[in-house]
């Protein structure tokens, strides 16, 4: 692969994810420093609607700097660079998924972590090569990844791990209902998770 774990990482934040974010809806965007030390998720219309950038949220933020809040402020001073290397940091060293055998399948994981946290893409992965889901990428979810990836090749594998992304967007986006608020970013998760696809324009250049 002509791709590193730095240069993926780049080349999404650059085509998905944009600058500035304040969209209400987006739970991504709101930031309670009180939720936060008790290690509960964010949640739209709780805190403060800090926004995001770059595809960084304030908790993403908060853990990478070590400050326990976060201001709109903050948010709006992180730059590019920045955000490549929080990106690095806490979504390929932190989860452990530079243990995994790097390839297209391994990118798309990485993305997984980004948009949806590294524990839960870690048990998302774990789930589906039959591993206990801990969230703990370890020897035994590295090896059996090799093992998934040998017996299925790397295409079949990108179908497969595409199938279970997009079975956990659904289920994230209706799980409160046909007015669930997250319906509105469906299309575009799916949209992001079949971009990995074998025969896709960035599959043949990676």
């Amino acid at each position: 692969m002509k791709l590193t774990p730095r240069t993926f990482i780049a080349g999404f934040i650059g085509d998905h994810e944009g600058g500035l974010s304040l969209h209400p809806a987006d739970n991504g965007n709101w930031f309670d420093p009180l939720r936060y030390k008790k290690g509960l998720p964010q949640r739209r219309g709780l805190g403060t609607l800090v926004g995001s950038k770059f595809g960084i949220t304030a908790y993403t933020l908060a853990s990478y700097t070590g400050k326990s809040n976060i201001t709109a402020a903050d948010i709006k001073a992180i730059t590019f660079d920045m955000a490549v290397d929080i990106g690095v940091a806490l979504y390929v060293t932190k989860p452990g998924f530079d243990k995994l055998l790097w390839n297209r399948v391994t990118a798309s994981i990485i993305d997984k972590g980004w948009l949806s946290g590294p524990t839960t893409a870690v048990k998302m992965v774990q789930r589906m090569l039959g591993v206990t889901p801990d969230g703990q990428l370890g020897p035994k979810t590295a090896d059996a990844y090799a093992k998934f990836i040998a017996i299925h090749g790397e295409e079949d594998a990108a179908r497969l791990w595409c199938n279970v992304r997009t079975d956990f967007d659904h289920n994230l986006a209706t799980n409160e209902g046909p007015n669930d608020p997250d319906r509105v970013f469906l299309n575009g998760w799916n949209n992001r998770s079949r971009s990995f696809l074998p025969g896709t324009k960035w599959w043949i250049n990676a």
